[in-house]
């Protein structure tokens, strides 16, 4: 699978449009080599202009053209905003430094843009990229839950994951991908694999522990639980 985020200009300058299409272009072609058997040619001119040569024999070349994939599995959080305020789609090797914050759109309480119409657009784009079935296998919302009367009440994951499905039905519905399925991330809180932190919580159940290491490890189903036992029932269909 890849983590797929669309990339956007901060404005509609011809440099942050470029910058846009950069930067997607170095981020996201592991897919291109899975699913074409080969490297990008500006990838591969960029990892020459940085003298790296890679040794790539023709045996190599044919086993990635023989070795490519049935279907993309991708993971979506967030869509990615650029601007070339500070860096130029030439000076492109520091990704981080493109990032800009979108005005448009809701953070979550980690700072990642809250962007539903964005997994419509990735599907799209994945779809007229590279003509393959799509399995989303990754999508959620990391957030600080708190435990009320022993209940915790998360209608915030509700509404990301309703508007996120939604979406995504659109997407097959109108646009005519062509969608293998879909995997919330995750059933139940662990440790983030981006923070280290227990507190940054995903899962439909609580997992009573938290970043001090304090908690018996019970579990305890959250609101969004028992909305999304029924979405699965409907196949998506009640979405209320």
């Amino acid at each position: 699978m890849i983590n797929y985020s669309p990339v956007r200009p901060l404005t509609p300058s011809s440099e942050d449009t470029l910058l846009a299409d950069k930067f997607e272009q170095h981020r996201d072609f592991f897919s291109d080599v899975q699913v074409f058997g080969e490297y990008p040619k500006a990838i591969e001119a960029y990892i020459e202009k940085h003298g790296y040569r890679p040794d790539i024999t023709d045996e190599d070349r044919v086993v990635l053209k023989e070795g490519t994939v049935d279907y993309v599995a991708f993971s979506y959080y967030q869509s990615t905003t650029v601007s070339s305020e500070k860096v130029s789609a030439d000076e492109l090797s520091d990704l981080e430094k493109a990032v800009a914050v979108n005005p448009t759109l809701e953070r979550s309480d980690w700072g990642w843009e809250i962007d539903p119409v964005g997994l419509r657009l990735a599907l799209n784009h994945l779809t007229d990229r590279y003509h393959l079935p799509l399995f989303i296998v990754e999508n959620g919302l990391g957030a600080y839950d708190k435990v009320e009367d022993g209940k915790i009440h998360d209608p915030y994951r509700v509404d990301y994951l309703k508007k996120h499905i939604s979406e995504m039905e659109k997407a097959v519905a109108i646009d005519g991908v062509d969608l293998m399925g879909y995997l919330p991330w995750g059933p139940i809180d662990l440790v983030s694999a981006g923070t280290g932190q227990m507190d940054k919580r995903y899962g439909f159940i609580y997992v009573n522990k938290n970043d001090q290491g304090v908690g018996d490890l019970s579990g305890t189903p959250k609101y969004s639980y028992y909305w999304y036992k029924k979405v699965i029932a409907s196949n998506g269909t009640d979405l209320d």
